[in-house]
């Protein structure tokens, strides 16, 4: 691991404990004990198997996406991947463990190349952000009052212009191809080659149809509504009134921030905006914080299901899991690198199917 490297793995550690040490600050730690021996454990079950539950509408878009540039892959599979990808997220350092996991495990199991599997987890990050700011837009729409003060009324504006976006490239990639046939012709300018570099890794998007990229925006929906539901069901466990209009707004407000690597998967900075964004809706701040740390403990729960599938799975080594003293994790996403005895042409992956 270079030197620059292990500065900002530290430097997103301690970003992660100063938050998390703060959230736990706001905590009344004994009345948060008796808050969780009379907790609603029939609540706390509904919120780990509906956690578990909004993988299946997650990977059923990874699915639709793989299937839009050619790439079969069973939706058991795609489902066991994403558990594996929390579990990888959570006791892997690097910031995009778990998807490196994913496209991993996908890429060796239909011995298709990398940039081909990353293309479509790329998508599936763009369709998320997209998804989150339909939500919160929802949310602003229908709350209103001061749950909503403070947000930037231009914001949903963007999430619009971002989605137009995201259906406009297929049509750009493939007037990139018309225009720019021969990128390595254009090799030793810095520009050129990291546009050359993007256009591996996402340019099997060309074929993707306008159709295909709607069904997984509400797929992504869905996705994040689960998600959104799983918070409630954790507040009513834990006698903290969270109406599903006040969670419309705050949690895409959550997630947004965790789209920032400033942490390793998100930890500390999930649960710090969770509980400062719940205290501006009017929820006490120690309950906020309880309620952030119970969300956090849920996820480490849902990760070990993850653990045990990546047990059973065992088809990706410990070190695959975001090795960042590698680069393999990082070298998956940019899509630089192919998997051992993997193809080194789209056609290729291709007649994987």
């Amino acid at each position: 691991m270079s030197s620059r490297r292990r500065l900002l793995l530290w430097l997103q550690f301690g970003i992660a404990a100063i938050a998390l040490a703060a959230v736990a600050a706001l905590v009344d730690w004994p009345a948060a004990a008796g808050v969780w021996a009379a907790a609603d454990l029939g609540w706390l079950a509904a919120a780990v198997l509906l956690s578990l539950t909004s993988f299946v509408p997650a990977a059923l878009r990874w699915k639709r996406l793989l299937a839009a540039v050619h790439l079969q892959y069973p939706l058991l599979a795609a489902y066991r991947t994403y558990l594996v990808g929390v579990f990888c997220g959570l006791a892997m350092p690097g910031v995009i463990a778990g998807d490196a996991a994913r496209i991993l495990l996908c890429s060796r199991e239909t011995r298709a190349p990398l940039a081909l599997a990353t293309s479509t987890v790329v998508a599936e990050r763009a369709l998320g952000v997209a998804a989150l700011l339909s939500i919160l837009a929802l949310g602003i729409a229908t709350v209103g009052g001061s749950t909503a003060t403070g947000i930037p009324r231009w914001l949903p504006a963007v999430g619009v212009l971002f989605l137009a976006a995201l259906l406009a490239l297929p049509r750009c990639l493939r007037w990139l191809d018309r225009s720019w046939t021969d990128p390595a012709s254009a090799r030793g300018s810095g520009g050129a080659t990291l546009l050359g570099r993007l256009r591996a890794t996402i340019g099997a998007l060309r074929d993707i149809r306008v159709t295909d990229l709607l069904l997984a925006l509400a797929l992504s929906i869905g996705f994040q509504l689960i998600d959104i539901v799983v918070v409630q069901a954790i507040g009513r466990a834990l006698a903290i009134d969270l109406g599903l209009p006040t969670l419309l707004v705050t949690m895409p407000l959550v997630y947004l921030a965790t789209v920032l690597p400033l942490s390793p998967g998100g930890l500390g900075v999930r649960e710090g905006t969770m509980a400062f964004v719940l205290a501006q809706s009017g929820v006490s701040a120690p309950a906020a914080a309880l309620l952030a740390l119970t969300v956090f403990l849920n996820r480490v729960l849902v990760g070990a299901v993850g653990g045990l599938a990546y047990l059973a799975g065992g088809r990706i080594r410990p070190d695959d899991c975001g090795d960042t003293s590698s680069g393999t994790a990082a070298e998956a996403v940019v899509g630089q690198r192919n998997p051992p005895g993997g193809h080194n042409n789209q056609t290729a992956g291709r007649s994987a199917d």
